[in-house]
């Protein structure tokens, strides 16, 4: 038996019990680390426009170039998210790796959580969404968010309920393994973690309104990588009970009724 295509059926089952239920499984799509026009970044805006899905690019404000700007202008299914400032690391030995914990004073976050919403100001289709380097946050800032106009964080698991009114919309499934080859994870385990993502919306283990995330990230994609997502595509589109969505509306599903 081939393991692979065992997998992919077993999202189609998942899809179909979906359907069966009356109801759409919802995804959406993260990339982060984005500075500048690459092959890389082509690769991907060919995947956005080949199957239609959009895509949520986390731009590194502080190193972001003007040309980034100019080649997204044609790219109406990408949404341009803040990755952080300058993506480096303040936390200290022994510490996981941040930019936005709790290391530095409140007011040095906020001067650079300005700038950076600021720095993107030229990037088309600039969305309010932040994204935290290494995923990692002191909730501290999300006063300050809310300040610059950003209503959303974007990381990664179970999404939080935060004290600053400030909506978590996550992403759940990485498709690179970061802790042992840091190349693609492999068919088997990246499926199986949406599908178990997907059921347990169906059946009450997670909200059902928490869209399920996709992430990646271009500039370190192998070809299982490439691979895996146009086959990921394929498969999403050719089902009646699954939908692809926008960053803001991911959000919009996560805000309190």
């Amino acid at each position: 038996m081939n393991s692979e295509a065992e997998a992919w059926r077993g999202l189609d089952a998942e899809l179909d019990r979906w359907a069966a239920a009356g109801e759409t499984a919802t995804m959406w799509w993260r990339d982060d680390d984005a500075i500048a026009p690459t092959l890389e970044l082509d690769l991907m805006l060919q995947l956005v426009n080949r199957y239609r899905v959009p895509l949520g690019l986390a731009v590194i404000p502080a190193t972001a170039t003007t040309a980034l700007a100019g080649r997204l202008q044609s790219e109406p299914f990408v949404d341009v998210l803040q990755h952080g400032y300058i993506h480096k690391n303040h936390a200290g030995a022994g510490e996981r790796a941040a930019e936005f914990g709790a290391q530095r004073p409140l007011a040095t976050r906020a001067v650079e959580l300005s700038q950076g919403w600021e720095l993107l100001a030229s990037m088309p289709r600039r969305t309010p969404i932040f994204v935290p380097p290494w995923n990692r946050y002191d909730e501290a800032i999300g006063p300050i968010l809310s300040a610059t106009g950003i209503g959303a964080i974007s990381a990664f698991g179970p999404a939080r309920r935060l004290p600053s009114g400030t909506v978590e919309c996550n992403c759940h499934i990485d498709i690179i393994s970061w802790r042992s080859t840091r190349g693609f994870a492999g068919v088997e385990k990246t499926v199986r973690k949406l599908v178990e993502h997907l059921e347990a919306r169906r059946t009450g283990g997670a909200p059902r309104r928490e869209v399920s995330g996709l992430l990646t990230h271009h500039l370190a994609h192998d070809q299982g990588c490439w691979d895996f997502i146009a086959k990921l595509f394929q498969e999403v589109a050719g089902h009646r009970a699954a939908r692809w969505v926008r960053p803001l509306e991911a959000v919009m599903a996560m805000e309190p009724s």
